[in-house]
């Protein structure tokens, strides 16, 4: 189970690390006179979650991994610009793990086994084969490259289905063009990760924000799958993030 819990966390800090995409999609203020149009992408990266900050303060998680089961809990916390704390616990109610990150700081902190492991976002990629770039695909955000904001969506039975390039990488997008929402996403891997595909469904309307209400996520290598159910949400939202403070844990550097 720890083993487990330990692949939740790094997955959940590929997918959702503050790296290089925050660069890809957080500068709507830059383009938004310019653009005319309601049919735009831009009109969905404005539904970002991440435009502004947040709390989920519960999401029940279902990991799969080498066909062990694990149902946990987990909170999300973000402050801008880059600052994202996630919280992992049992069902019980016992943490179990944290994982704190910003553009180039990342540390998790393995409660069970006592240890304390830093490094950089990029290092993801190097050691477990998943690209830190796309952060919140799993939130149901879209990240494109300010040169295909603009672009305007042509919809088929109410949907937006196409291609992108973000960061070297081959993104393919579904839309929903009535909510702005990403409904699925695939994700050029590699031959250690396969390709990942995200799928986001429930997609739910709260006040001024939009939000999955399910994602499931699994690689073609069919080696991971993982389905998160967001329960409570709050944004924007004027809490604390916390910090990572503990005494007598092992440092580990990732390399």
């Amino acid at each position: 189970m720890q083993k487990v819990i330990t692949i939740l966390l790094i997955i959940a800090t590929a997918l959702t690390s503050c790296s290089t995409t925050r660069k890809a999609g957080r500068t709507a203020g830059a383009l938004e006179n310019e653009i005319t149009s309601g049919n735009s992408l831009e009109s969905v990266v404005r539904n970002n979650l991440s435009n502004k900050d947040f709390i989920i303060q519960k999401a029940e998680v279902n990991l799969i991994q080498d066909n062990i089961s694990v149902r946990l809990i987990a909170d999300i916390k973000f402050k801008k610009p880059d600052s994202l704390l996630i919280t992992v616990r049992s069902r019980t109610g016992i943490e179990a793990g944290r994982a704190f990150i910003t553009r180039d700081t990342l540390v998790i902190r393995d409660r069970i086994n006592k240890k304390l492991l830093i490094g950089k976002p990029e290092t993801l990629k190097k050691k477990y084969g998943i690209d830190p770039f796309l952060i919140f695909l799993i939130l149901g955000d879209i990240v494109l490259e300010e040169k295909d904001r603009i672009k305007s969506m042509e919809c088929i039975k109410g949907e937006f289905r196409k291609e992108f390039g973000v960061h070297g990488k081959n993104v393919e997008y579904i839309i929903d063009c009535q909510r702005r929402k990403l409904k699925r996403a695939y994700f050029e891997g590699d031959l250690n990760s396969g390709d990942i595909i995200i799928g986001i469904s429930n997609i739910i309307s709260s006040g001024k924000i939009v939000y999955p209400g399910r994602v499931e996520i699994h690689d073609s290598l069919k080696s991971v799958g993982l389905i998160m159910e967001i329960k409570k949400i709050e944004s924007p939202w004027a809490g604390k993030i916390g910090s990572l403070a503990g005494q007598g844990y092992k440092v580990i550097r990732i390399r």
